[in-house]
């Protein structure tokens, strides 16, 4: 008896796809029940995506972090809906990350909201203090959604100049 590996049919033409370079395949960071990531903020940009609830295109922010030298992808709305006010306001994460700059070493780990089914991506750089909760209010607190996953779309560009506001 062999130790052969046998792959499904679409795994063996996703692989040879692969290989032709045909597909190119994009390694997502997950924050949720993963601890802490030390990362490399390498690089942003802004793309057109699509909201993965509701199938509609949305303005996006595509990161790209390198972790344990392997480049990462993250994407987040550029716009959140408000809860409340139901009024269209920044996302708290690009907010965040708007304090930083190409090349710092971040520390990055989801923590969670007490007492609600919310929370947040908590961002310093390395070897500074802790963000205090009091800091994060649940009015700019983003929800992350228990079975989200990031859609893969194409790179489009989206020029910056064209957001409305």
């Amino acid at each position: 008896m062999t130790d052969e590996i046998k792959y499904t049919k679409s795994q063996e033409i996703f692989n040879k796809a692969k290989e032709a370079g045909i597909v190119e395949e994009k390694d997502f960071i997950k924050f949720k029940g993963t601890g802490k990531h030390i990362v490399k903020f390498i690089n942003d940009k802004a793309i057109s995506g699509t909201n993965f609830k509701t199938g509609q295109p949305e303005e996006k922010v595509r990161y790209i972090f390198e972790e344990n030298g392997k480049e990462k992808n993250y994407e987040t709305a550029i716009f959140r809906i408000d809860q409340k006010t139901k009024e269209k306001k920044l996302g708290h994460f690009i907010q965040s990350m708007s304090q930083f700059e190409y090349g710092d070493m971040l520390e990055m780990e989801y923590k969670p909201i007490p007492g609600t089914p919310r929370g947040f991506i908590d961002i310093k750089k390395v070897n500074e203090p802790e963000t205090t909760e009091d800091q994060n209010t649940s009015d700019n607190i983003p929800v992350i959604e228990e079975d989200s996953e990031p859609k893969k779309i194409p790179e489009e560009d989206l020029n910056v100049d064209e957001l409305p506001f």
